[in-house]
């Protein structure tokens, strides 16, 4: 079965608030690069997907949602500053660096919440989200503006959608 295209401006841009947010956190010990990692995904749009525009059959007791995000890492460095790098580092350039996996060298007890999101409507929608930290590469070449490593995080985000309960989303 072909998956049903989605065009965006069929689809409802709905409000939400923010329930519980906090940022991933990640401890890399390496010769190299030593300090905190901090990840997370933060929804900038939670789109609701029409029933009429789901493939045929599909049945859900959930709405179904299009979620448009922004990721922001950040690092404190608890190792040696550099100078930082003279150029502003663009895709190409990333793509063709010189590499380190760091993933190996992040340490046991990294910390990975579930966010929650909470869409209005009649019922109200809890959105939770987690994000996973896949891979960490260190880019040799480069520094940051504040001297520190050019770390490059892939990650992946999974959702649940789940309608809201008495005491969930100011449901009293």
């Amino acid at each position: 079965m072909m998956p049903t295209p989605i065009s965006p401006d069929r689809l409802t841009d709905r409000s939400f608030r923010i329930k519980r947010l906090q940022y991933n956190l990640y401890e890399v010990e390496n010769a190299n690069v030593t300090g905190q990692l901090r990840l997370i995904t933060i929804p900038v749009n939670i789109l609701e997907v029409p029933e009429h525009m789901l493939p045929q059959g599909v049945v859900r007791a959930e709405p179904v949602f299009a979620i448009n995000s922004q990721s922001i890492v950040g690092f404190t460095n608890r190792g040696r500053k550099l100078e930082p790098s003279a150029v502003i580092v663009n895709q190409q350039q990333i793509q063709a660096a010189r590499k380190l996996d760091l993933t190996p060298s992040i340490q046991e007890g990294q910390y990975e919440p579930w966010n929650e999101f909470v869409v209005q409507g009649d019922p109200p929608v809890v959105i939770k989200a987690r994000t996973i930290l896949t891979k960490l590469e260190w880019l040799r070449d480069y520094t940051s503006p504040l001297g520190d490593p050019f770390l490059w995080a892939q990650h992946s985000t999974t959702n649940s959608v789940s309608i809201a309960s008495a005491g969930e989303a100011g449901l009293t």
